[in-house]
């Protein structure tokens, strides 16, 4: 059982494992399993809240709110993507697929796809200009984003090189390799923002990331309600899209957390 508590004490983030890790492991060794819920509790919660980790200083802080916001603003892009492709009659899902009445509604998409281009505008930080903090920035992007995009470079010159993809099997690869290249990318670029270190990009302050946050939850609200909403009319449930709907809800659940945690911004400890 004290195996298992380390592990999911591990997971918990370093700036938190470094302050009270030891405590919380003890704790949960002795209350046994029965702390095992309460742990995987506590571990969402801190991963939610970013703002309120131990930190050295306000700028670390507003640092993590700032990848946090460009995690949150990716996988708001990548769902909201999956539901345009699967809207698409000419995409991957093709005709009769359920939610093409969502093209009735791309309008208020794109100001969601706005509210969302400027949200990350808003939060991703600036690389301080000098020579050094470019090359560094552009040496951990080459290297996390080699794989995703060796993927769907794979994907696209499949499609475009006049090879017969109408076989089930290798329509099946490129669609799985082009998503992956995607999903990756989400996953890769907050990573590439964690890497660097505080002499290469400068976070923004807390009154941009309360502006930028605030776009990021009205894009994922916006967004999330009309792909929600296409999914529930015609008297026809749509899973995917209800799936892809509510998951946007939540990333605007988020931001709001977010948004809390800036105004209640504590001191550096």
């Amino acid at each position: 059982m004290s195996v298992v508590a380390r592990s999911l004490v591990r997971l918990y983030p370093d700036a938190f494992r470094e302050r009270w890790g030891a405590m919380v492991e003890d704790e949960a060794r002795g209350a046994g399993w029965k702390s095992w819920p309460n742990l995987v509790v506590g571990i969402v919660d801190m991963w939610l809240h970013p703002a309120l980790w131990p930190a050295d200083s306000r700028t670390q802080r507003q640092r993590r709110v700032a990848t946090m916001g460009i995690t949150v603003a990716l996988a708001a892009w990548f769902l909201s993507h999956l539901a345009a492709e699967q809207a698409d009659p000419g995409g991957p899902g093709g005709p009769g697929d359920g939610l093409s009445a969502y093209g009735a509604r791309g309008a208020i998409m794109h100001v969601s796809t706005t509210l969302l281009l400027l949200g990350i505008a808003l939060v991703a930080p600036r690389p301080r200009p000098t020579v050094g903090a470019v090359v560094t920035l552009l040496r951990w992007a080459l290297r996390r984003l080699a794989v995703p995009t060796a993927f769907g470079t794979t994907a696209v010159l499949v499609v475009h090189s006049g090879i017969d993809t109408s076989p089930p099997t290798l329509r099946t690869a490129v669609i799985a390799g082009w998503w992956i290249a995607l999903g990756l990318g989400a996953i890769q670029i907050p990573r590439i923002f964690t890497g660097v270190g505080a002499d290469v990009v400068v976070p923004p302050g807390t009154g941009r990331l309360r502006l930028g946050v605030s776009a990021l939850a009205a894009a994922s609200a916006t967004g999330g309600a009309t792909i929600l909403g296409v999914s529930l009319a015609g008297g026809v449930f749509h899973p995917l899209g209800a799936a892809v709907g509510a998951g946007l809800l939540l990333l605007t659940a988020v931001c709001a957390g977010t948004l809390r945690d800036l105004r209640a911004l504590p001191p550096a400890s």
